[in-house]
């Protein structure tokens, strides 16, 4: 009774992977590298950028409308200009110590060395590189789906290895306690099958532990619940990589590329800056006494139109150096490019390595399975001569399906090492 219900628990513990087959889409580690990727909340950081250089370049266009501001003012001052003559024919104005006057300012930008556009390229250069920032920042996620991937295709595939061994102990359970009743066999011999028998399930209920908080954990980075049912994809035949050079397609190339690019506009928004500014401007308003004749001491309106030039011809060697700095910069890109190309080719010699020798290990796997397989056959036989004890024939029972876990291990160990290998 105490067995049935174990297994009754064991197949409501495994019934999840049936029903997965049966009512999920398979996913492959593209699938969930993708899904990942696009529910991550980084990729918000790229919407945000789009709508900062919005903005940014919103203002920019308007330095281009005319400006207008309004300007008022009052004042007392101890002395004035004044005409010290006097005449019985006509009388001096006064100029009033107190004084107002309120304006109006109109200016519009006529040339200011082509600073707005340079400035335009590098606001779009800005969210440019937040984008590439975002893909590259990515990457670990990319590495931390493989992983949980390729850990959960290595319990599904035990899952199945034990299943197929509870199934091959549950027929020599049969058997031994057929002996058992027949009287060729001690009681014994039955309780050691079953014994194993209950050790298996128990790594099975362990197995299935694991499986389900590992699926969570992929569930809620791929933006689905933690309970969601998963299945997935049985990766492809592992091959050796072609070569272990460095991907040069990775984000992080493109992101030096376009920080060149950025310091490359840095360059020409500094020297725009240099440039003379020219600017036409109207100035109009009503005054107490007129700003331009004082001796019309009453309110007067009065205007002014011309055009106005500013330029600083010497910074005592400040763009000079800010030049400098920028070819630091780049000087200090191109280090960084070659110790990401040191750090990638490293890393693909490793996954490169590994896969070659997990590809030599499944050789040695199948060529023990055979040969393991071969002597369970003949330790069967040889139990029902008498020659070996139940527990010997459990043993090599044992060894087969360890060879069988190392080869799941191996093959499961050598397409991930290959996926590695292609999105480094």
């Amino acid at each position: 009774m105490q067995l049935k219900l174990k297994t009754l628990l064991l197949c409501w513990l495994i019934a999840p992977l049936l029903v997965e087959a049966q009512s999920a889409d398979s996913l492959s580690v593209d699938d969930c590298i993708r899904l990942a990727l696009e529910y991550s909340p980084q990729q918000q950081r790229i919407g945000t950028a789009g709508q900062i250089r919005d903005l940014q370049l919103d203002n920019l266009s308007s330095n281009n409308l005319p400006r207008i501001s309004l300007g008022a003012q009052a004042s007392w001052q101890s002395e004035v200009f004044g005409i010290p003559v006097e005449s019985p024919l006509f009388k001096v104005p006064e100029v009033p110590k107190d004084q107002y006057k309120v304006t109006a300012d109109l200016s519009q930008r006529l040339w200011d060395g082509r600073l707005n556009r340079h400035l335009e390229a590098q606001r779009n250069s800005e969210a440019q590189l937040v984008s590439t920032q975002v893909a590259a920042d990515l990457q670990p996620l990319r590495e931390q789906v493989v992983e949980l991937y390729f850990r959960l295709l290595l319990l599904e595939e035990n899952d199945a290895i034990f299943q197929s061994n509870i199934r091959e102990l549950q027929a020599r359970l049969k058997q031994a306690e057929g002996a058992v009743r027949e009287g060729t066999a001690l009681r014994t011999a039955a309780d050691q099958v079953r014994m194993q028998l209950l050790k298996t399930e128990q790594q099975i209920l362990a197995l299935r532990s694991d499986y389900n908080a590992l699926s969570g954990t992929l569930n809620l980075l791929l933006g689905r619940p933690a309970e969601a049912l998963l299945q997935l994809r049985r990766s492809p035949t592992p091959v050796l990589p072609a070569d272990y050079a460095a991907n040069t397609a990775r984000p992080e190339f493109a992101l030096l590329q376009q920080q060149r690019e950025a310091i490359a506009i840095g360059e020409k928004v500094l020297d725009a800056r240099a440039q003379p500014r020219v600017e036409a401007f109207w100035q109009g308003g009503l005054g107490r006494p007129n700003p331009f004749n004082m001796f019309e001491t009453g309110f007067q309106p009065f205007m002014i139109v011309g055009l106005r030039a500013q330029w600083t011809p010497w910074d005592w060697g400040n763009r000079k150096r800010e030049h400098q700095i920028m070819a630091l910069q780049a000087k200090n890109l191109q280090t960084q490019e070659a110790a990401l190309l040191q750090r990638l080719q490293t890393g693909r010699w490793k996954d490169y390595s590994e896969t070659a020798k997990y590809l030599y290990l499944i050789e040695q796997d199948d060529a023990m399975i055979a040969l393991q397989s071969d002597i369970l056959r003949r330790a069967e036989a040889q139990v029902q001569n008498g020659i070996m004890t139940e527990t010997d024939y459990l043993a090599q029972m044992n060894l087969l399906n360890q060879a069988r876990l190392a080869r799941s291990l191996h093959r499961i160990q050598a397409a991930q090492a290959q996926t590695l290998w292609r999105i480094r």
